[in-house]
């Protein structure tokens, strides 16, 4: 499922280690919201200053990884969608996006292991806002084709009732990794770009911070996408 995504993920550990630290991660213990058997939604920007904006991307698991409980026991997240839409467009070489937006996270999370048929979370579980500009680039690899891979870092809070779930205490999360693969894209000669979500990854990490908030860091890498405004050099 990664390997349209490998050349341009490379890169993403780096910013987010350095995020990471700055934020104060308390422990490896992560939620991950998987798209296993989904698809769909869209990544876009219009070429003409707005905002990046992630569009009803789908997601059907929760994962606990190296969480004190149901680490064997995901959550399903039923017509679950993940939207977000940073401030806008500041600079296009290379993409710089304001803070500001939001991001979300909607649906029904259920607990169906062992025939099991609860209800742990629905609606917004997840909401979230940018603090920091949002940086990005995009590599053309010729045909039309190309990737991108955008970060940012902020605040999100999630619903409790998730982490105690997963054996957690409280809603301070690091929102960190979301990785996202796109293809069927079309590319606008001012630089704007769409196209179609086709692998959504979002890890979620605990963090130690004073206020019922968590800072989150945003990564998207999008392949199959050429999104670079032309101009003479």
């Amino acid at each position: 499922m990664k390997n349209q995504i490998v050349a341009s993920i490379a890169a993403l550990p780096f910013a987010l280690g350095t995020v990471f630290a700055s934020a104060g991660v308390a422990n490896a213990q992560v939620i991950q919201f998987d798209d296993v058997d989904v698809n769909g939604g869209t990544l876009s920007y219009d070429g003409e200053g707005g905002a990046l904006i992630g569009t009803d991307l789908g997601v059907d698991l929760l994962i606990g990884i190296d969480t004190p409980s149901n680490t064997t026991n995901p959550l399903s997240c039923i017509e679950c969608k993940l939207n977000f839409e940073t401030g806008l467009n500041i600079s296009e070489d290379p993409y710089v996006f304001s803070p500001g937006g939001s991001i979300t996270v909607t649906g029904t999370v259920k607990d169906l292991n062992d025939g099991n048929d609860i209800t742990i979370a629905e609606g917004t579980f997840l909401t979230g806002v940018f603090t920091e500009n949002i940086f990005g680039s995009a590599v053309e690899f010729g045909g039309g084709m190309g990737a991108a891979t955008f970060t940012g870092i902020g605040f999100d809070t999630k619903d409790p009732a998730i982490s105690e779930y997963f054996g957690i205490d409280g809603i301070e999360f690091n929102f960190a990794q979301t990785s996202i693969a796109m293809g069927d894209v079309n590319v606008d000669a001012n630089g704007g770009f769409s196209g179609i979500v086709t692998n959504v990854d979002l890890d979620n990490i605990p963090v130690d911070v004073p206020e019922p908030t968590v800072l989150f860091a945003l990564g998207v890498v999008a392949a199959g996408l050429v999104s670079r405004r032309q101009k003479n050099y």
